[in-house]
This record gives structure tokens, sequence and C-alpha cells, in this order.
């Protein structure tokens, strides 16, 4: 069995430090309760740009847009010079656990939607950027690679990941597939809407153990900001419900949901995952393997 855990909270927003600091307190707490394996939210570190949409983010060469954008990029993490990274590194190796989560990553004057994987020993496994950002995401983060599509091994089992509308790419999706992928990591910024139907169904195609992990973001959660740093806090927080309400929830092969949803508060969800199920699913339909037919698929049909 192996024992994972999906922890949505919402971060200090656009404090890269303040936010790893909530987070590792909950690692700890998941550590306390038997996990092999963590995941959180969507460029949980320092949040999502969720103030694109209400603030006008599309609107050229506007100063208030420039300003939370050089707030987003200091804040945003730089992989190969981040004491954050370095700090996640000890405490996978100290824990003994893997970590799969998303962070705000930055190169240059660039940032990337990217999902980490530290494993067991504290070694940085894997870096995946957003292959394409989504809509008004395309104003702050740039697009990503394939360099990333790649499972990473846990206690012999192979986990992979995507963020969020990645999920929806049939061929990201069949990238994992082809790897044998037994425990699929779904991160999302936060939207039950999102995770409800996505996460079944990508349980049922890959006969895998799908694991969807939100944030979460409230009108509370912008009130330590500055103006001055953030001149769009009275939009964010005059809002009447939640920007993002989570939605985490754990579901295995047959597509029967284990654990959560978890809505609209913090918390973590655990499920003991048999990575048999997933081969027993697979007698009758393997993606993975019999059923893909990728001899015909991978060359030009004619």
């Amino acid at each position: 069995m192996i024992r994972v855990a999906g922890i949505q909270i919402a971060p200090v927003f656009l404090d890269a430090q303040k936010t790893w600091e909530k987070l590792a307190h909950r690692i700890r707490e998941a550590k306390s309760n038997g996990a092999d394996l963590v995941t959180w939210g969507e460029t949980l570190i320092p949040g999502y740009p969720i103030w694109l949409s209400p603030s006008c983010g599309s609107k050229f060469n506007d100063l208030q847009q420039k300003i939370v954008y050089g707030k987003y990029w200091q804040q945003s993490i730089d992989l190969e010079n981040s004491e954050i990274i370095d700090e996640m590194k000890e405490l996978a190796k100290e824990l003994e656990i893997m970590f799969i989560g998303g962070v705000a990553e930055k190169s240059g004057g660039s940032i990337y939607c990217t999902l980490l994987t530290i494993g067991q020993s504290g070694e940085l496994l894997g870096r995946h950027r957003k292959i394409k950002p989504t809509y008004e995401e395309r104003l702050v983060w740039g697009d990503g690679d394939s360099s990333g599509l790649k499972t990473h091994p846990l206690k012999g089992v192979k986990v992979g990941g995507l963020n969020c509308w990645e999920n929806w790419l049939p061929l990201a999706r069949a990238a994992l597939h082809l790897q044998e992928e037994i425990i699929h990591v779904a991160v999302w910024p936060g939207s039950f809407g999102l995770t409800q139907d996505i996460t079944r169904f990508i349980a049922l195609e890959g006969r895998s153990w799908v694991i969807s992990t939100s944030g979460l973001l409230r009108p509370i959660d912008f009130s330590h900001l500055k103006e001055i740093d953030f001149p769009m806090k009275d939009v964010m927080e005059s809002h009447s419900k939640s920007w993002q309400n989570g939605g985490s929830m754990i579901v295995n092969p047959t597509g029967e949901v284990v654990a959560g949803p978890l809505i609209d508060k913090e918390g973590i969800i655990f499920a003991d995952v048999d990575p048999l199920v997933a081969i027993q699913e697979r007698q009758n339909f393997d993606i993975s393997g019999h059923y893909s037919r990728f001899d015909i698929f991978n060359k030009p049909l004619t």
C-alpha cells in the first residue's frame, strides 16, 4: 500500500516564504498520518494569478499590471538558487516522503507554471512546465515543453502528474500512460467544477489512481497585501464568495471517489493506494499496454 495525501490550503498570497512555512507544517501533519506521497495545488507558491480577469489584465502597457507582475516575479522560485527548494529537499529526505506540487518558477524575466517532483531521498526528480497556459494565464506564464512529461518511481510504482487543463489533453495523458503510470497527480488552482468530472475520467481511462489537489483563495486571503504592491486589492477583497473553492478529491481505478471532495475549506485528504487494483482493472483495458495499439498510432495513417 502507498498512502497518498492531498493538501488543500490557501497561500499567503504573493509571499513565497510564508506560504512554504504554512505548507511545510501541513506536510508534517500528513506524514504523521502515514503519508508516503504529498501533493498540493497549482502554483500554490506564491499563488495562482487570479487577479488577471477581474482587473483587466489584458490592458496593454498598464502600470498596475506591471507592478503586480513584478511582485509575482519576485516571489516566484528560481530552481537553481532557492532556499525554499533546498528546504523542500531537506524535508523530503528527513521525512522520507515524495512531494509533487505546483510553484511559479522564474527564469530570466519570465515565469512558468511548474509542477515539481522531489523524491524520498531529497533529490529534485522532475520539473514539468505547463505546456500551454490557459486563456489569461498567458499574460503571466510562458509556454513549457515536453521535457517534464515523465513518471517517477515510488515504492516500485510509477507516479506522474499534470497541471490543471493539461489533464484535458489526450496526448499529454497518453505520454504518461505509455510510461505505465499507476498514480496520477492532477494539480489545480481550485474549482470543484473542474475536478468533479475529469478526475473520474482520468481514472477510468488510465485505470489509474488519481489525486486531484486544488488550492483555495477567498477574499480574506488578500487582506495582508499593501495596495502599493497589489493595486487591485479592493477588487479582490470585495468578492462575495471564494475565488477558488478547492474541490480536492481522490478516485480509484474503477472511478469511485474514495476521498473528498473538500470544498471551501483547508484540510488534507488521504487514501491508501493498492497498485494491484490498477493492474486488475487493466486486464480488460490497458491503455499503457495491449489495448493502446501505439504500433498503429505512432505513425501517419494512410
